[in-house]
């Protein structure tokens, strides 16, 4: 019979200081206690609902298990940024899910062709994770912009300049807000931050020089996906 990795009684003792550091702070502040458990009960949720999608995927272990995979995954950022921005869903809602899904075909697409089955689905979940962010910040960021530029873009239209132009500002604005998280992954020194991926690759038996590939192609694909989103989240943005 094969050992299993996980001990039991390492998970119980887990349990039992949970459940008290839970008490303590009950005592401490108990509305934001309430708060805690439901965050972490939201995240528990999550992560058996990926898990078992995610088993599934390796059960079968075909090209078409990794496309649906990305298409749930793909519904579950686009419900994850409507409930973050959930005052203006109906306006979102068609630049989000283009956004999310353009980006995701175009950089997990190329992941699917460039990787094996064994990668796809773990890079998958980090690109999903940057993408979502990025069109965040792009939708976010370019709202701001266009509010508190109303005046100067009307000033810019009375004087011939065309509706482009006059966006541009903000437009560059929401582009620099959606790459400025990539460039910062890239730019932090993988002595200070090891990326979890890499380690968990090498802790699952990827040679190192596989982990780094993976982890170049990575960047790469995220960088073109988080661009490619926000273009395609402005263009479809109605103010």
């Amino acid at each position: 019979m094969m050992k299993s990795d996980i001990s039991f009684w390492g998970v119980a003792l887990l349990f039992v200081l949970f459940v008290l550091s839970v008490m303590i702070y009950k005592v401490i502040d108990r509305r934001e206690m309430v708060r805690v458990l439901k965050t972490f009960g939201l995240m528990a949720g999550q992560t058996v609902l990926i898990g078992a999608g995610i088993w599934v995927a390796y059960k079968l272990d075909s090209w078409w298990a990794n496309l649906l995979w990305l298409l749930v995954m793909v519904a579950l950022a686009t419900g994850w940024c409507l409930y973050t921005m959930r005052s203006q869903r109906k306006q979102l809602l068609l630049p989000v899910i283009v956004a999310l899904t353009v980006g995701l075909i175009v950089g997990g697409g190329t992941m699917i062709v460039c990787l094996s089955g064994w990668y796809v689905i773990p890079v998958l979940g980090v690109l999903i994770a940057s993408l979502v962010t990025s069109v965040l910040e792009t939708l976010q960021t370019y709202q701001r912009s266009l509010m508190h530029t109303e005046a100067h873009r009307q000033y810019m239209l009375a004087n011939g300049a065309s509706l482009l132009e006059s966006l541009m500002p903000s437009v560059r604005r929401a582009l620099r807000a959606a790459v400025q998280p990539q460039l910062r992954t890239m730019a932090q020194p993988l002595l200070v931050t090891m990326p979890l991926l890499f380690v968990g690759m090498l802790l699952g038996g990827a040679s190192p020089v596989t982990a780094v590939i993976v982890m170049i192609l990575l960047m790469m694909a995220a960088f073109v996906s988080t661009v490619v989103a926000a273009i395609v989240a402005l263009y479809c943005f109605k103010r």
